[in-house]
Order: C-alpha cells, then sequence, then structure tokens
C-alpha cells in the first residue's frame, strides 16, 4: 500500500520535479516519510532549509533555473506562516511554486491541537488567500489528486505564481492501492496563446506608419528575445529593458540604452522620449512603479504605447495605451517575421576578447567610479570588475538594499553567441523586494544545475537575516559565491533617510567579520577592503570548482545609489510635463 504523499511525489516526478525544499516538523511527518522512501529508490531529495521562508525562496530559485514547477512545504502553525513572506515573493514576481503545508488532523479540529492552523485556530489557508493563484484545504483524500492538478495548472498557466496546498496529517496519511492509476497530466502544460489575427495587422499598421521606435523588454518578453533583437536590428530601433527584463539583451548592443525604471539609465529614458520614439512597444512587463520610472507619463505611459504580454494581469494597467495586444510574444513575432523583413539571426556579435570599457551608449550615473582603485570599495568599481571577470554561464542574482540598486545600474550582461534566447542569467527579487531573497534563491538555483557558478551580491543587513542558507550549499557541496556588501548599515533605507530629510534612525549595524562567521561554518571566506585586494583573489578560479565561498566586501558606505526614481514617488515629487 502507498500513502497520500507517495501519490503526490509520483506527481511530483511526472513533471520533472528533482527536490522538495522545507522544514520537516510533526504534522507533515507522513510527508516526510514519503520523501524518504522516494530518496532511498532515486527520486525526488528534500532539502532541509534553515527557514521556512528560506525554503520558499529555493523553490523560486529552482523555479527560476529550470522552468519546472518549484516545491517548498512546512509543518502546521509557525512553519506555514513562516513561508508566508517567500510565498508573497514568487508571487509578486509571477514565479510558479507549490506549496504544502501541513494541517492537524481534520477530526481534531477546533480542539486546540498544538500548532493547529484549521479554520477554527490560526487560519493559514486564509492567510494564503492573497498570495497565491490557487489555495485550497484538502479535506478529503479523495480530494488530493483533483485538487492538485488544479494546483499545478493555475502556477504553471499564463498567470504563473504560487498554488498552496493545506493537507491535514490524517489525509496526507491515507492509505491507496499501490496499483492506483494516475490520472492525466495534460492539464500542466502551459499552452501559448496565440494573438488574433485583428491584433496582429494592427501592430503590424502601427510599426509601419512609424519610423522611430524604442522596445522596451520585460521579463515576458524572454522567449521572443532574439526575435526582438533581430527586429531591431533590421529597423534600427532602440532597445531598452526594464530592471526585471535586465540580461535578456547584451549591455554593449549598438541599440541597446540601457534599463528604464528602478535604478535606470539617463539614456534609457531619452530613448522613451517622444523626439526618439514615436511609438513605443513594451512586451511581457507589467507596468509597475519600477517599470516606469515611478509611473512617468512622459516615457512609457502615454498614447504613443503598445503593450504586448501574454499574461492579462500585465495588460490590465494599460489603460492609456494606443493598442494592446494579448498572445505569446514568441509566437507574435514569429508571424511578423516576413511582414517586416527581420533577420532572424540578427547582425551583433560579442567580441571575443572583453575589455574593461562601459557600454557607450549607455549613460552611467557616475561612471569614474567604475574604475577608482583608491580607498574602500566602490560598489560601482564591484559591479562593473565582476560583471567583466565572472564566465558568461554564471547565474548572477542581486538581494533586495543597495545590491540591487547598484547591480541594475552598473553591471554589465555578456550573453554569448548560442545562448537560449529564454536564458536570463540576471536575476532580481523586484515584485515584493524581500530582504534575503536572493540567498535562498541563489541556493534554490545551484541545486537545480549544479553545471553553472552562482554568485549572489547581498548586504550585510540581509545576511544576517538569513545568512545561515549557506550551510546548505556547504551540506551539498553547490557552487555558490556569496558576496557581502559590508558597510554596516542597512544602506538603502539610510541613504533613503538622508534623500527623503527624514531622521537618521535605526540603520546602523555592528561591524561583523562575515568572513570569520563563514570560516566558523567551515565555508571557504576572504575578507577585502581595496579593489587591490579583490582582484588579487581568483575569482574565476573559484568559481570553477564546486562548494562555496564567501567574500566579505568592505564596501564605501558613502556612495549613493541611484534612488532617484524611488524617492520621486516616497516623496511624491514626481512632475508632469505640460
Amino acid at each position: 500500500m502507498l500513502e497520500n504523499g507517495d501519490l503526490l511525489l509520483r506527481y511530483l516526478e511526472r513533471l520533472g520535479v528533482e527536490y522538495v525544499f522545507g522544514v520537516p516538523g510533526g504534522s507533515i511527518e507522513p510527508f516526510y516519510d514519503a520523501l524518504a522512501r522516494s530518496e532511498r529508490r532515486g527520486g525526488i531529495r528534500t532539502i532541509t532549509a534553515r527557514h521556512e521562508t528560506g525554503a520558499a525562496f529555493m523553490a523560486e530559485g529552482y523555479a527560476r533555473e529550470t522552468g519546472k514547477i518549484g516545491v517548498c512545504c512546512s509543518t502546521a502553525g509557525p512553519g506555514a506562516t513562516n513561508l508566508l513572506t517567500g510565498v508573497a515573493s514568487a508571487y509578486s514576481d509571477g514565479i510558479p511554486i507549490l506549496v504544502i503545508t501541513a494541517q492537524t488532523a481534520l477530526d481534531k479540529f477546533g480542539q486546540g491541537s498544538l500548532q493547529e492552523t484549521s479554520c477554527t485556530g490560526i487560519h493559514t489557508v486564509e492567510m494564503f488567500a492573497r498570495c497565491t493563484r490557487y489555495n485550497t484545504l484538502v479535506s478529503h483524500p479523495a480530494q488530493l489528486e483533483t485538487k492538485l492538478l488544479q494546483a499545478v495548472s493555475h502556477a504553471m498557466s499564463n498567470q504563473p505564481g504560487p498554488a498552496h496546498l493545506g493537507i491535514p496529517l490524517d489525509v496526507m496519511r491515507h492509505r491507496i492501492p499501490d496499483n492506483v492509476k494516475d490520472q492525466t497530466l495534460h492539464a500542466f502544460i502551459n499552452h501559448e496563446v496565440a494573438p488574433n489575427q485583428s491584433s496582429v495587422q494592427s501592430l503590424l499598421r502601427e510599426l509601419d506608419a512609424a519610423s522611430k521606435v524604442t522596445l522596451v523588454l520585460g521579463e515576458g518578453a524572454a522567449e521572443a528575445s532574439d526575435m526582438l533583437v533581430a527586429l531591431a536590428e533590421s529597423r534600427n530601433w532602440l532597445m531598452v529593458t526594464t530592471p526585471r527584463g535586465k540580461g535578456l539583451i547584451d549591455s554593449f548592443h549598438p541599440l541597446y540604452r540601457g534599463v528604464f525604471g528602478f535604478a535606470g539609465h539617463d539614456s534609457a529614458t531619452d530613448a522613451l522620449k517622444v523626439e526618439n520614439a514615436e511609438r513605443v512597444v513594451a512586451i511581457g512587463t507589467a507596468l509597475d512603479e519600477v517599470s516606469t520610472c515611478g509611473w512617468d507619463p512622459t516615457t512609457i505611459l502615454s498614447d504613443r504605447l503598445i503593450h504586448i504580454s501574454s499574461n492579462p494581469t500585465h495588460l490590465s494597467r494599460s489603460t492609456i495605451a494606443r493598442l494592446v495586444v494579448l498572445g505569446s510574444p514568441k509566437l507574435l513575432f514569429e508571424r511578423l517575421a516576413n511582414d517586416l523583413n527581420t533577420d532572424a539571426a540578427g547582425k551583433f556579435r560579442r567580441p571575443a576578447l572583453i575589455d574593461d570599457r562601459l557600454p557607450k551608449n549607455t549613460r552611467f550615473d557616475e561612471p569614474d567610479k567604475c574604475f577608482e582603485r583608491s580607498g574602500r570599495i566602490k560598489s560601482q568599481a564591484l559591479m562593473s570588475y565582476m560583471s567583466r571577470i565572472c564566465p558568461s554561464d554564471t547565474r548572477v542574482l542581486m538581494d533586495t538594499g543597495n545590491s540591487f540598486l547598484w547591480g541594475i545600474h552598473y553591471w554589465n550582461v555578456h550573453r554569448p553567441d548560442g545562448i537560449p534566447p529564454e536564458r536570463n542569467n540576471f536575476s532580481i527579487g523586484l515584485g515584493f523586494a524581500a530582504m534575503g531573497w536572493a540567498i535562498g534563491t541563489s541556493i534554490g538555483m545551484a541545486t537545480a544545475n549544479r553545471q553553472h557558478p552562482v554568485v549572489c551580491f547581498t548586504g550585510d543587513g540581509s545576511y544576517l537575516m538569513s545568512g545561515q542558507e549557506l550551510t546548505i550549499a556547504l551540506q551539498e557541496n553547490l557552487n555558490v559565491l556569496m558576496l557581502v556588501l559590508n558597510d554596516a548599515s542597512l544602506g538603502m533605507v539610510s541613504h533613503g533617510q538622508k534623500l527623503s530629510g527624514g531622521e537618521q534612525v535605526a540603520t546602523r549595524l555592528p561591524g561583523v567579520d562575515f568572513a570569520m562567521m563563514a570560516r566558523a561554518l567551515g565555508v571557504e571566506s576572504y575578507r577585502v577592503e581595496t579593489m587591490a585586494q579583490l582582484v588579487d583573489l581568483d575569482i574565476p578560479g573559484i568559481l570553477s570548482r564546486p562548494g562555496p565561498c564567501l567574500i566579505d566586501i568592505l564596501v564605501d558606505g558613502d556612495q549613493v545609489p541611484p534612488l532617484g526614481s524611488r524617492m520621486k514617488v516616497l516623496t511624491s515629487s514626481i512632475q508632469t510635463d505640460k
């Protein structure tokens, strides 16, 4: 006889899932029993996080790396509530994860069981309602298969995100025959939505009528990025990316003008002004604060906008657009390729040798700082240098805080020839912007694909919250390089207070030696105070071997990160051109 936990894992195996990230406990024990049986037969393994939020971040990293659904689990009570931040993060960024939380046995609901989270106790199913695409209590053993199928279908849909199953202990333990027949998995296939013919023709007329067009690539443009670059090259159109779309275009492409939006570049803003763009074509972006430079009405948000996405949620914000197209960008531009005379092969070829230049068509806030070697390490120089020396297959994550501000603005993307168009090696968790996101997510990525190095930039505040997850990289011998930007401060908050005229309060941190902490954990580590010391480290060598490494980087905390658009929103100072 099997148990429902075994049945659940059997379905997940058919979906290609290899790991479940979580923390065990009493009410989830039947599922861990099934995981133990699975591991013995060479099936799905469990990875034990140090905190359930980290488990959710790891599931997100696994999903981002593989394109499969990530899976995390927790016991009842605090295990479930600890998951919430990580689940909300995946929801905000549209990442498909399956969240399994335990409940006490059904016959004990309402009786004050230890860690009870039923509808008569701390109601965790209700808590997950607003940060999931599908959310349900499996209240009878016969419901498990159907609700699992529905959960994964919602998670992997064109509006992707987390799906949550609350499963009572006795339902998970329910025994089923060994020869039970699994239901079909056809519902899990994410069918691409083809745009209707009327929209295609309208788009073609709009593009044919315009001589100056700027393409804006968001995260949803990934699978069509090669076609979009080829289209821009054939028409001499400019290109920018949103912060989440950074990584889809080589930073040195002559038609690329940088990132528009949060921590972006003035050159990208200029590329979207009316004098440079009769039409602005935004592909696969949600038009939220971070991708519109705080809802700036002079750039994307105007009647010049053409908005294309397969995600209806993205398009719901396009109230000002002259044309909205629902459908797969890949299918859309495949249909338009002949009409627009697009050379799908493209013209731009990255030079074989990478020198220390900055992209000449992107305007950086402080370009000279990218080459400064004196004094404490400048984050501008750190990002520029690391982006130059890391192998092109390195997965790079920027954590919430100064890290993602510096990374969005100063990290230069190198896309080698032959890279799949959907492959984006630059990741940020910008929707919910949870501190510590990159730490857990980098572990999940490295677990999913052990052939490529993972580099995680995080701050000292984030590391003090979630740095214990590094011990998983040690246990699993994962190739993760953790760089801690150490300025003894909650840097982004501190600079925000200064720029807004607020009180300077509650941002100082102790001067921690994170390299010493890492050595105590058994992790290779270094502490560097100058760029010369960083350059002396063999970073490519570190990234070429398995096992984690931490570099404690004492950065110059006086350097002000590119916070401009965020400060405009926080201080309500956006000026509308008349």
